[in-house]
């Protein structure tokens, strides 16, 4: 508990210690190069020069990747495991196979040890079910191929689910499993051969995920935290898990009491407050006081209007799990409210990403991210990404993710999510535009309260900063898989290797809103977090049994983790060559 109980002043002075250590005179030379050669080579790419990089350059564009790995995952197929698929899909495949037969592997052999085209072992009995639109249920067969357009989570998670085993997932991602399963019908039980077959499998798929989580920062400097591969047991693991959320549920840790949801609101309703409270003690004519005539003016208020925000994204969160109240629609219009109005973010859009986060946690496909809320457009934060950024603007960024990273939280963060939520929502709902106007109409009645409403703002946008470090550390430092690994029925055993626990005193749990206690939150996301301090004991406790990792963090340590984490993949970046950035690095 050493690090949450660190001072302000303390941890402040620890993150710039550490941050420090990156940042060197070599640093600013290869900097001042590296802008130079960028000018460079923007000129050269305005006036008729390819935006491609020469050399041994990453893959420029994500349909290269595409073809390359899709040719790899052919070749290493075993014709006879879909000999009872239509011709038409074997038709498919022989025309990608020929079109992908000229582009050679350049991007693998600039990047050997990537983990994006590692060939892909397919299990036979799932691809022949994914085939047939089929999903294992309780050892039963259903054909879903119908109900994919329509279902509510959207219809790329159940198509990534296809051919699996979805017991499990089913039943932690969803209130009623037994409700919506009560009048469907399967096409049939499966056979000891099917059964089998996907749990060696998902046996082998796990030892992969140990492979690749044993590589992580954070894992080496907390290996001894229960994690034991050799006696690790996947049925006992989902056994005991499954047992766990049974006792969860019939204690009623899926309906949070009322209680807690008007305390969490009158605590967001009060930071409100006190922004304005401060604004106005600051232009009073008193001035004699210390928040009048010192930088507090603006500083103060804008730490409040931050925990507004901060405080109020929280409660989004909640109700658009439909963690708030038993309504559906009554928790859409709650999320509305905390997010679209109070906190500036898209409410539905965030929702949205959000259900693809639990799916798709840390995972990518051949054509790119499948995680939208781990995925970052200015840098790289695991080596297996590196493909998946060409741009030249990128190569620049990436070579000094390290430094630039908490910057960017810090003074664009705020702003960036809420642009990013309105410009990339996917369909055009009209509330969200009246939630815009009323956003706007709020923050212009708080702000016209003091003279300084600019100062005021980036304040609080710099203390909004440590929400995102919040929801960024939980998990930007784990391993990342691709999804025809990660969805093939180890649901639980991947969230507890991406995620992370931020270790706090009691005292400061409201500050983490429950991203403190994540294993809790990714392994059952139906739980509201206000039993999180009951459940995430029992939760270590089956983590220690079955030799899986639990880790927890404090604030600091997570920090200095991600920063070093950015170092790493810069250097793994540097090695491979960045067009003309290698003549720096190479």
């Amino acid at each position: 508990m050493a690090n949450a109980n660190v001072g302000g002043s303390n941890v402040l002075n620890a993150i710039i210690k550490e941050y420090s250590k990156f940042i060197s005179t070599d640093h600013c030379f290869k900097l001042a190069v590296t802008i130079l050669l960028c000018g460079v080579t923007l000129i050269w790419w305005a006036y008729g020069g390819s935006s491609s990089s020469s050399g041994g350059d990453l893959a420029d564009d994500k349909n290269s990747i595409l073809k390359e790995a899709d040719l790899q995952s052919l070749q290493t197929e075993d014709p006879s495991d879909d000999s009872d698929i239509d011709d038409n899909d074997d038709d498919d495949e022989n025309k990608s196979q020929q079109t992908t037969s000229s582009s050679a592997s350049s991007t693998i052999a600039a990047h050997p040890t990537n983990n994006l085209h590692k060939p892909i072992t397919k299990c036979p009995t799932r691809e022949k079910a994914r085939a047939q639109g089929l999903v294992l249920y309780n050892k039963h067969w259903y054909n879903v191929s119908k109900f994919i357009a329509h279902h509510p989570g959207g219809s790329e998670l159940l198509e990534q689910y296809l051919g699996t085993d979805i017991t499990h997932v089913f039943h932690v991602m969803h209130r009623n499993p037994k409700q919506i399963m009560k009048y469907r019908k399967p096409v049939r039980g499966a056979t000891e051969e099917e059964m089998e077959e996907l749990l060696q499998r998902r046996n082998e798929v796990s030892q992969e995920m140990f492979d690749e989580y044993e590589e992580g920062v954070m894992t080496k400097s907390h290996a001894a935290d229960f994690f034991n591969r050799e006696r690790f047991d996947l049925e006992a693991f989902e056994k005991d898990a499954g047992e766990l959320y049974e006792d969860f549920t019939k204690a009623g840790y899926t309906k949070p009491t009322f209680g807690f949801v008007a305390q969490k609101t009158a605590l967001v309703l009060m930071f409100l407050f006190l922004s304005v409270f401060c604004m106005k003690c600051a232009s009073s004519d008193d001035h004699q006081s210390i928040i009048a005539t010192t930088p507090l003016s603006y500083i103060l208020p804008g730490i409040f209007l931050g925990l507004f925000w901060h405080q109020s994204g929280f409660l989004m969160h909640d109700a658009e799990h439909h963690n708030l109240i038993g309504n559906e629609l009554v928790n859409d219009i709650l999320g509305w409210l905390y997010g679209t109005v109070f906190l500036g973010v898209n409410g539905a859009w965030w929702r949205e990403e959000h259900r693809e986060h639990h799916a798709f946690l840390n995972a990518f496909d051949e054509a790119g991210f499948k995680d939208p809320q781990m995925k970052e457009d200015i840098w790289i934060q695991n080596a297996n990404l590196i493909p998946f950024y060409g741009q030249e603007l990128i190569h620049f960024l990436a070579n000094f993710q390290h430094i630039l990273f908490i910057p960017i939280i810090f003074f664009a963060g705020r702003i960036g999510i809420v642009v990013d939520s309105t410009l990339t929502e996917r369909k055009f709902r009209p509330w969200t535009i009246l939630g815009n106007v009323f956003h706007v109409l709020l923050h212009y009645a708080v702000l016209s309260q003091t003279s300084t409403p600019i100062r005021v703002y980036m304040a609080g946008a710099c203390q909004f900063a440590v929400l995102s470090l919040q929801l960024l550390g939980n998990h930007h430092i784990k391993p990342w898989n691709n999804i025809h690994s990660a969805s093939e029925g180890n649901f639980s055993v991947w969230q507890i290797l991406c995620t992370q626990d931020f270790d706090t005193p009691i005292w400061f749990r409201w500050f983490y809103g429950g991203l403190n206690f994540h294993y809790s939150h990714h392994l059952f996301p139906t739980i509201s977090r206000e039993y999180f301090p009951i459940t995430t004991p029992r939760i270590r406790s089956l983590c220690e049994k079955h030799g899986l990792p639990f880790i927890e963090v404090g604030f600091v340590e997570c920090v200095t983790g991600m920063v070093t984490n950015m170092n790493e993949v810069k250097k793994e970046f540097a090695k491979h060559g960045a067009g003309t950035l290698s003549l720096v690095y190479g």
